[in-house]
């Protein structure tokens, strides 16, 4: 694997470098550089995590169970439609940053429905509905196992009635939802990649987002593969560089793109 997030992967290049001369062989100064930027690059992602709010206690159940799970054998099994794999879970930190901005949103006076699109194991859906601040959240998740996997979870911590679990086509349950007028404080995109660009377009032209809404984009850097190409990542860069581009270029909205893991782009509605 080339590396889980930009970050990470610049950590597996250090580390090759380093075997490539041998430690042992490097001069001195060189080995003191690289080790210094080995250190920079793997201590950063733990430093955010320490000095950031802790997320809810139980995403760290979740993420273990997840780890946990034979996603190959449930496929094999047939319970899933294609091969699922731990990485794509939102983790601990993602969710406390998703929250946090969710939060600085609502203020003080106000409250806020989520839209999330991708739901994989319910980490996200799960710390946003246990903020008293969201009172609905709609996920929208292709892989209909995935609904009897995150149940227990949402029942556990009380909130399976905020929590709506949609299965099927995600493009196809932003069309029923706007078929049904609802409209959507935040939306989360964080499913198929070659989707990126549809999702986006679409949340916009069926207005589904209530005024000053937010579209938060997952992945938007990806493993940094838009601007350094790698094969492994082939499939998922063009539609994330695309999104990217008409994420900026979209008159409608306001757009910006933090280095959170492995890119998190956060596109606001304007103001009529």
């Amino acid at each position: 694997m080339p590396g889980d997030t930009p970050l990470h992967r610049v950590s597996i290049l250090l580390k090759r470098l380093e075997e490539s001369f041998g430690a042992d062989k490097l001069p001195e100064a060189s080995g003191a550089i690289l080790t210094e930027a080995r250190a920079i690059v793997d201590g950063l992602d733990p430093y955010l995590e320490q000095c950031s709010m802790k997320p809810p206690p139980v995403l760290a159940e979740m993420i273990k169970a997840t780890d946990d799970t034979d996603w190959d054998q449930l496929h094999r099994d047939g319970k899933t439609s294609g091969p699922l794999i731990p990485t794509m879970c939102a983790g601990e930190y993602e969710s406390s940053v998703l929250s946090q901005l969710v939060r600085l949103q609502c203020g003080t006076d106000r409250t806020a429905r989520v839209l999330e699109i991708g739901m994989f194991v319910g980490t996200t859906a799960l710390a946003l509905a246990l903020m008293p601040q969201v009172t609905a959240v709609v996920s929208l998740e292709y892989e209909g196992y995935l609904r009897e996997w995150t149940a227990p979870w949402f029942k556990r911590e009380g909130v399976s009635d905020k929590i709506d679990v949609r299965i099927g086509d995600g493009q196809a349950g932003l069309k029923q939802l706007a078929h049904e007028g609802q409209k959507f404080d935040a939306a989360f995109i964080d499913a198929d990649k070659p989707g990126y660009p549809a999702y986006f377009r679409m949340l916009l032209d069926l207005d589904l987002l209530a005024p000053g809404g937010v579209i938060y984009i997952d992945n938007s850097l990806y493993k940094s593969s838009p601007y350094v190409p790698h094969p492994k990542f082939d499939a998922g860069a063009g539609p994330i560089a695309e999104v990217n581009r008409i994420a900026v270029e979209d008159s409608r909205v306001d757009t910006v793109m933090l280095p959170v893991r492995d890119g998190l782009t956060i596109a606001r509605l304007k103001s009529v």
